[in-house]
C-alpha cells in the first residue's frame, strides 16, 4: 500500500502495522484526555476550588516520582508491548471504576482523588513502554516518517480530545466521559492482537546494572546532549504554561469569561481545531519538515498566546488565541518528542523517554498548584502572565544559540535516523 501525495503521512501509512497500531493508539489517546478533562471539571463542580484542581493534578502527578524510575528502567529491560498490554488493562479498569461511581451519583471528592492517583501509577509504567513500541513493529525503513505521524497524531489527540471532553461532558455528562475512556483502552487492546512483529526485530540487550543505575545513565544521556537539553528544559517550562492553564480553564472560564462549561467547550474547541491543522501540515511534511529553529519560533508565539488568552474578557478574543496556542503549542510539543525520538538509542529509549516525561509530569504538576495556590488570592492573570515571563526569558536564551542546538540534531554517518 502506498498512499502517494501525502509525504510522511503517506511512506508512514504505507506500513501495516502501523495503520493498525494508529486505529488503537488514536482512540485510545483521544478518549484518555476526555476523561482529563472529565476529571477536572468533575473536581471543580464538587469543590469551586482552585487549589482542589491544583490537587487533583498533583496527585496524578505524584506516583511518577516514585514509579517512572522503575517503570521506565523495566521498559528497557522486558518485553515493552506485554508491559504496556497489563498496563491498559487496569487502565480500562481504572477508567470503568469512575464512570460506574459518577453514574450512582456516588463520585465525591475522596473517590476521585484516589483514583486518579491510581491512574497517575498505571501511567508510571504504559508511557515508558509506549515509546518504545514504533521500534518494536515499523519496518526500519519508515520508522522516521513513523515517529514524525505518530507524535503529530498524539499530540493532535492531546489538544482535540479536550474540545470532545468538553461537548460530552456538556450534553452527556461526566459519567459517559469516562465510560469512553474505558471504551477507548478496550479498542487499543483489540487492535493490538493484529500486530505483528518483523521479522528483522532484535529486544534491546537486557543491562545488568541496577535500577537506579539504569535511570542515571538515561538522565546523564538527555543532559550530555546539549540539544535535547536544551529543547527539554524550554519544554518544562512550557508545560507549566499548558498545564496550568488546562486545569484551570473551568476556573478561567466561570470566573473571568462568565460562561462556565459552555466557554471552555468554546475555547478548547478552537484550541484543538488550531492543534489538528499543525498535525496535519507537521506529518505531511514528516520528519525532514521538523527542526530545532522551527520548535524555537513554534515556543515564542506559543508562550505568548498563552499570556493573551488569560487577559481576555471576551468568549471570541479568547478563542482567538486559543487558536494561536493550539497551532504554535502543536508544533512546539511535536517537534521537540520527535527530535528526541529520533535522536535516542533504541536500548535507551525507555530510559530516556521516561525521564522526560517524569520532568514534565513534575514541572507541570509543581506549575499547577503553584498557579492554583496563587490564583486563590491573587486571580489567575498574576501567576499565569509571571510564567509566560519566565518562558520568553529562557526562549531568548535558548533561541540566541540555535546554530549550535541545531548542530546536536544533525544525524551522525554512522547512525540510522531511529538511532537503532
Amino acid at each position: 500500500m502506498r498512499l502517494r501525495g501525502l509525504g510522511g503521512i503517506g511512506e508512514a501509512l504505507a506500513d501495516r502495522n502501523f495503520r493498525i497500531f494508529s486505529i488503537g493508539s488514536v482512540t485510545s489517546w483521544f478518549s484518555f484526555f476526555v476523561q482529563v478533562v472529565a476529571v477536572s471539571w468533575t473536581a471543580w463542580e464538587l469543590t469551586h476550588s482552585t487549589t482542589w484542581l491544583a490537587t487533583i493534578a498533583l496527585l496524578d502527578i505524584a506516583p511518577n516520582v516514585l514509579l517512572v524510575p522503575l517503570g521506565s528502567v523495566l521498559a528497557d529491560r522486558y518485553d515493552r508491548f506485554r508491559i504496556e498490554i497489563i498496563a491498559y488493562v487496569v487502565a480500562l479498569l481504572q477508567a470503568l471504576a469512575l464512570a460506574v461511581l459518577a453514574y450512582a451519583d456516588a463520585l465525591t471528592i475522596w473517590p476521585l482523588a484516589i483514583l486518579v492517583t491510581l491512574h497517575g501509577a498505571i501511567h508510571s509504567f504504559s508511557v515508558p513502554a509506549a515509546y518504545g513500541l514504533l521500534p518494536r513493529f515499523v519496518a526500519r525503513e519508515r520508522l522516521a516518517s513513523a515517529i514524525a505521524v505518530n507524535s503529530a497524531y498524539t499530540q493532535a489527540a492531546i489538544l482535540v480530545g479536550p474540545a470532545l471532553a468538553g461537548w460530552v461532558i456538556l450534553h452527556f455528562g461526566s459519567a459517559v466521559a469516562f465510560a469512553i475512556n474505558a471504551a477507548g483502552y478496550a479498542v487499543f487492546l483489540i487492535s493490538a492482537a493484529f500486530l505483528r512483529t518483523p521479522a528483522d526485530y532484535r529486544q534491546p540487550p537486557r543491562s545488568d546494572r541496577s535500577v537506579i543505575g539504569d535511570f542515571v545513565d538515561g538522565t546523564r544521556y538527555i543532559f550530555g546532549h546539549h540539544g535535547i537539553s536544551t529543547l527539554l528544559v524550554l519544554m518544562l517550562l512550557g508545560d507549566v504554561l499548558a498545564v496550568s492553564l488546562f486545569h484551570m480553564l473551568p476556573a478561567f472560564s466561570t470566573g473571568r469569561l462568565g460562561l462556565g462549561i459552555e466557554g471552555m467547550t468554546t475555547i478548547l474547541a478552537v484550541y484543538g481545531a488550531g492543534a489538528t491543522l499543525a498535525a496535519l501540515w507537521l506529518a505531511h511534511g514528516g520528519s525532514a519538515r521538523i527542526s530545532s529553529t522551527l520548535v524555537l519560533r513554534a515556543y515564542v508565539i506559543y508562550a505568548c498566546a498563552i499570556g493573551a488568552l488569560v487577559l481576555m474578557g471576551n468568549l471570541w478574543l479568547a478563542a482567538g488565541a486559543a487558536l494561536l496556542w493550539g497551532i504554535a503549542g502543536q508544533i512546539r510539543s511535536t517537534g521537540t518528542i520527535a527530535l528526541l525520538q529520533t535522536s535516542i538509542p533504541d536500548a535507551q529509549r525507555g530510559r530516556v523517554m521516561g525521564t522526560e516525561f517524569l520532568l514534565s509530569r513534575i514541572a507541570g504538576g509543581i506549575g499547577t498548584y503553584l498557579v492554583g495556590a496563587a490564583a486563590e488570592r491573587h486571580g489567575l492573570q498574576v501567576p499565569m502572565l509571571i510564567a509566560v515571563g519566565v518562558c520568553v526569558v529562557a526562549w531568548s536564551v535558548a533561541y540566541a544559540k540555535r546554530k549550535r542546538i541545531g548542530a546536536a540534531f544533525q544525524p551522525r554517518p554512522d547512525t540510522s535516523p531511529a538511532g537503532s
